[in-house]
């Protein structure tokens, strides 16, 4: 007959095996419910690599915005320069003609006069056009990536419009500059945006590859786990009968 030893080492094999089990069981149970693999320490090298990348990848989505918040800035200094361009034509227009002063009257000529002060006001009041609280006509600095380096973009010079042929002139030549400086801008700015987007979409695959529960694999453990918690419950009982097998015997 097995000696006592036998039945207890046995009924303890059983109660280890069980409580891994059950471990198993739960932690399974936890990343099939979370959906997050490393979770309850496991791999914690993964997770810490999985969520610096997770950082970068939504420090580099906040760059994007931050790209396109200076877009629409562009484009907004753009219309207010295109603006500007139209009324400067129209001084010079007049300057050109107010050149021809033997022709006019002096009513003419005052007629000439007040339209040129109209476009001069006008012209300075949408100089002045701001967004959020920001001068359009002004440079600014915007984060491109998700290090945040600062890029200036923007007007270099506000143009002044006075009237006369050759300050309609100069002023027209500072648009034009202006313009350009604006329109390279943009595309600049597409070009970090569009950047910013496809690394943002790209570490966030790279952290959920590390990340995520593997819920094909994870359901396996389940099952695995849960048949062996049932067996080694079911041992257990043996292992107590065997022993209370032997209490009778005693008695």
């Amino acid at each position: 007959m097995p000696s006592l030893s036998t039945y207890t080492n046995g009924a303890v094999y059983a109660v280890n095996a069980s409580a891994k089990a059950r471990r198993t069981l739960t932690a399974s149970m936890g990343r099939l419910s979370t959906g997050i693999r490393t979770l309850n320490g496991y791999d914690p090298a993964g997770q810490a690599v999985a969520s610096n990348i997770t950082t970068q990848a939504r420090s580099a989505n906040v760059a994007a915005r931050n790209a396109e918040d200076g877009i629409s800035f562009l484009q907004a200094t753009e219309a207010v320069l295109l603006e500007l361009a139209t009324l400067n034509t129209r001084l010079r227009e007049l300057g050109v003609q107010k050149l021809n002063a033997d022709f006019l009257s002096p009513e003419q000529e005052a007629a000439i006069t007040s339209e040129e002060n109209e476009i001069v006001s006008a012209a300075q009041k949408i100089s002045n056009t701001k967004l959020n609280n920001k001068d359009l006509l002004s440079t600014f600095l915007v984060a491109i990536n998700n290090k945040g380096t600062l890029s200036q973009l923007g007007a270099v010079k506000k143009p002044n419009i006075q009237s006369g042929v050759s300050n309609a002139d100069t002023a027209m030549g500072t648009i034009s500059t202006s313009l350009g400086q604006v329109a390279a801008g943009i595309n600049a700015l597409k070009g970090h945006q569009s950047n910013m987007y496809s690394l943002t979409a790209n570490a966030r695959s790279a952290a959920s590859r590390i990340q995520d529960t593997d819920f094909a694999k994870e359901a396996t453990n389940l099952a695995q786990s849960n048949i062996l918690n049932q067996s080694a419950l079911a041992m257990v009982a043996q292992a107590n009968q065997a022993m209370a097998n032997i209490l009778t015997l005693l008695n």
